[in-house]
């Protein structure tokens, strides 16, 4: 075996080990089968922000805009609670990809997760997320 090949090999096994460190047993497992079924790592989070901004009648750039106001905060914290709780990403690939910090990331998932269900708002927003969810589970069965 040759050196670049030992190295290559040591570095999966570093990557590997760095994943289940940060991201858990469960959510590496996942993590390679989506890699191994050809699921490219963005694609799946581009098909729940087209839920998402169809729960909302939003286009993308909103959703992934800096806005602080309704609908785009409440569309972005179901995106980022939807990636992280139904498809298993850490919140740092979240920041990552959305190239958002890890407060934000950290802040919406909480919004969603601590979300009263008191109100008739409060109500639509919860329909809302069931409704991205919904959607959600149609695209990736197709």
């Amino acid at each position: 075996m040759t050196t670049t090949k030992i190295r290559e090999i040591e570095n999966l096994f570093s990557a590997i080990s760095d994943t289940l460190a940060e991201v858990g047993l469960v959510q590496t497992i996942s993590i390679l089968k989506k890699g191994s079924q050809g699921v490219l790592w963005k694609s799946d989070l581009a098909v729940v922000a087209k839920s998402v901004c169809e729960a909302y009648d939003i286009p993308t750039e909103v959703l992934f805009g800096k806005s602080r106001k309704y609908p785009r905060k409440y569309a972005f914290a179901c995106w980022v609670y939807i990636c992280y709780v139904d498809l298993n990403y850490g919140l740092s690939d979240l920041s990552a990809y959305t190239h958002s910090s890890m407060s934000t990331i950290s802040k919406a998932k909480q919004l969603i997760e601590d979300y009263p269900n008191e109100t008739t708002f409060d109500k639509k927003i919860h329909e809302k997320l069931s409704y991205s969810r919904k959607n959600l589970a149609k695209y990736l069965e197709k």
